[in-house]
């Protein structure tokens, strides 16, 4: 899931809204899907390695920061279904904004939610030693 919501990520960002917006809407429908998806498996997976690797609380908070991205996904994609144009400037008072205006407050949410999710694994990340040894023939 991770992996596919990256991609689609890529997808995204490399069409722009106005240029192609179905290509940019289903890309973002599905990266913001998969990587909702993603996080809610990790916080589970959280919670089965603890305590060797994070503590209760962390696990309480991954978990906190993935329902309210589940929670913000299912308005995020309601309201932007009832978007009827694509447009970059919005004006309050304008057909749609409201939708609008709750759509991107619903994306910024999931996305926020992204980050601070990941700045979680901060600490689990320290600890861990990687060492690679090469040999020569």
């Amino acid at each position: 899931f991770g992996i596919q919501s990256t991609a689609n990520h890529c997808a995204d960002f490399s069409f722009q809204e106005l240029a192609v917006p179905s290509v940019h809407d289903i890309g973002a429908l599905v990266a913001f899907g998969s990587g909702v998806v993603y996080i809610t498996l990790q916080s589970i997976i959280s919670y089965k390695s603890c305590p060797r690797w994070n503590t209760q609380f962390v696990c309480h908070i991954r978990m906190a920061i993935s329902v309210i991205s589940c929670i913000a996904f299912i308005p995020m994609i309601v309201f932007a279904s009832k978007i009827s144009m694509t447009k970059i400037d919005w004006t309050p008072g304008e057909k749609d904004y409201t939708y609008h205006f709750m759509s991107a407050i619903c994306e910024w949410t999931v996305a926020f939610g992204f980050i601070f999710f990941f700045l979680t694994f901060i600490r689990d990340f320290q600890v861990v030693i990687l060492r690679i040894f090469i040999n020569n023939p």
